[in-house]
C-alpha cells in the first residue's frame, strides 16, 4: 500500500538490530532498532520501514558486491541475519 514494489522479485530481508553501527551511513540516518530493510537486488533497490508506525523511512539505490549477499547501502555484518525468501 506505502509504495510500488518490484512485482517480479522477492526481497531479502534483514532487520536494524543496532542503530548505533549504522550511524556513519547516511541512508540508516532515521533508522531505529527493528526497522526492516528490504532489499531488491535485481531492482538494485533498499527500503527501510518501521512495521510500528507501518511508515517507510527511506528508499535507496543499491550496489551489489561481487558475492551478492551484502550491498554497500545495507552491510549484512551490521544487521540481523539476512534470510533470504
Amino acid at each position: 500500500k506505502l509504495i510500488e514494489l518490484p512485482s517480479k522479485e522477492k526481497p531479502t530481508l534483514a532487520t536494524v538490530t543496532d542503530k548505533k553501527k549504522l550511524a556513519d551511513q547516511p541512508f540508516f540516518k532515521n533508522a531505529e532498532n527493528g526497522d526492516k530493510i528490504l532489499i531488491f537486488a535485481e531492482s538494485k533497490k533498499a527500503i527501510i520501514y518501521r512495521p510500528s508506525e507501518d511508515k517507510i523511512i527511506n528508499v535507496g539505490p543499491i550496489a551489489i558486491t561481487a558475492d551478492e549477499t551484502t550491498t554497500s547501502t545495507v552491510p549484512e555484518e551490521e544487521t540481523t541475519t539476512t534470510k533470504k525468501k
